[in-house]
C-alpha cells in the first residue's frame, strides 16, 4: 500500500460532525459512499463531492472533493482545499482531523516538488499533535530526501520513542547513522528493524548499502 494510500484511509472515517446525531445517518452513509467512489471512479467521486458541496454537504463534501482530486492526481488543488479546512477550523470540526488534512496536504505538495510547503504542512500539524505517527513519518522521509540529516535524527529518535515496536523509527535512524559514517550504529538500527518488520523492502536495502559502505571503508583503509 502506498502512502498517500495509507493517508487516504486515515481521512475516510466518518467526520466527528456527522457522528453526533442519529439524525446525520444520510450524511454519514453520503459521505462513506463518496469517499469509497473515490477509489473506484474519481471523476464520478469528484462530481458527487461538487454536487454535495452545493447543495449545502459542508466541509465533509469538501474532504471528499480532496480525495477525488487525489485519485485524479490534481494534487495541487487538494492541497490547497485540505490547507484551507485545517485553517478554517470549520464547525464540528476536531483537531485529529485537522491533522490530517494538513497531512495529506503536505504529501500532495510533496508530490509536486514543493517541499518547503510540505514542511510547512507537516509542521502545522505536528504542532497540533506531536504524536501523529503518520506525520512525523512524513516529515522524517521528507528530511531524508532533502538530505537534512539533524532533522532526520529528531524525527527518527522521537519515532523510536514513541512506537519503538515499529520499524519505521529505527530504520530512518539508520539512515542517518549511515549517511553520517556510523557504520556499526546503522547496522544495529538496520537489524532492529529487520526484527520487527523482516519483509520490509526499504530496510533490506538500506542493509545492501551498509554493507557496500563497509566494503568501501575497508579499501580504504588498505
Amino acid at each position: 500500500m502506498t502512502r498517500f494510500a495509507v493517508l487516504a484511509l486515515t481521512l475516510a472515517f466518518t467526520p466527528s460532525v456527522l457522528a453526533q446525531t442519529g439524525a446525520r445517518q444520510d450524511e454519514r452513509m453520503r459521505y462513506q459512499a463518496c469517499i469509497a467512489l473515490s477509489g473506484e471512479d474519481a471523476a464520478a467521486a469528484l462530481e458527487e463531492a461538487q454536487t454535495w458541496r452545493i447543495e449545502g454537504g459542508g466541509w465533509p463534501a469538501e474532504v471528499c472533493e480532496a480525495h477525488a482530486f487525489i485519485a485524479l492526481n490534481d494534487h495541487g488543488v487538494a492541497a490547497t482545499i485540505l490547507e484551507e479546512l485545517a485553517a478554517e477550523r470549520r464547525a464540528g470540526m476536531v483537531d485529529e482531523e485537522r491533522v490530517d488534512f494538513l497531512t495529506l496536504a503536505a504529501e500532495s505538495r510533496t508530490a509536486l516538488g514543493e517541499t518547503e510547503a510540505a514542511l510547512t504542512n507537516y509542521d502545522a500539524a505536528l504542532a497540533i499533535n506531536p504524536a501523529a505517527i503518520l506525520t512525523r513519518t512524513g516529515r522524517a522521509r521528507l528530511h531524508r530526501d532533502a538530505a537534512d540529516w539533524p532533522a532526520l535524527s529528531r524525527d527518527a529518535e522521537e519515532l523510536i520513542t514513541r512506537v519503538p515496536q515499529l520499524a519505521i523509527g529505527w530504520h530512518l535512524r539508520g539512515v542517518y547513522r549511515l549517511e553520517t559514517g556510523d557504520l556499526d550504529g546503522a547496522w544495529a538500527d538496520m537489524e532492529r528493524a529487520r526484527e520487527l518488520e523482516p519483509e520490509r523492502i526499504e530496510t533490506l536495502v538500506l542493509r545492501g548499502r551498509i554493507n557496500e559502505a563497509r566494503r568501501l571503508a575497508a579499501q580504504s583503509d588498505d
